[in-house]
């Protein structure tokens, strides 16, 4: 926080530099669009569930993949150019997020991807939200149809 004169001018906290966090657990902050609130209190039984904060690098050309989650994702592209994959009616749809956004993957059966541009891979921190007890953060599954 700075502080100045008649009061005090809130700043955001520097992004850490991804090339120096070895993969793992971390956080971040991003502009994050598509929250939804019903997923997360879907995932949120008696005031509590279980927080996974996990940083994910994909080489360029790269992909993850095909899986979904047991409670919602929250994704934060911190390098790079993150393509959001999934099914909708029949056909892959790609969306994708540069550095300093991000979107909310509502799991719960939701299967997609992430995969990196040919050019350029990216790096992101995923906050992942399941009900407590949940043993994994990721559950694989198969390609949807209209997928490759």
């Amino acid at each position: 926080m700075v502080f100045g004169v008649g009061g005090a001018v809130a700043t955001l906290a520097p992004q850490i530099d991804p090339a120096t966090v070895p993969v793992g657990l971390l956080a971040s902050h991003n502009h994050v669009s598509s929250i939804r609130i019903n997923a997360l209190a879907r995932a949120v039984k008696h005031h509590r569930a279980d927080v996974f904060v996990q940083h994910i690098h994909v080489n360029a050309g790269g992909a993850l993949p095909w899986h979904t989650h047991p409670g919602p994702a929250i994704v934060t592209v911190v390098s790079g150019f993150l393509g959001y994959q999934r099914a909708h009616h029949h056909r892959c749809v790609t969306t994708w997020y540069a550095a300093g956004t991000g979107f909310m993957d509502p799991g719960f059966g939701h299967v997609h991807r992430a995969i990196a541009r040919a050019d350029v891979g990216f790096d992101s921190y995923v906050t992942f939200v399941t009900p407590t007890g949940t043993p994994n953060q990721t559950i694989p599954m198969p390609s949807p149809a209209g997928c490759p």
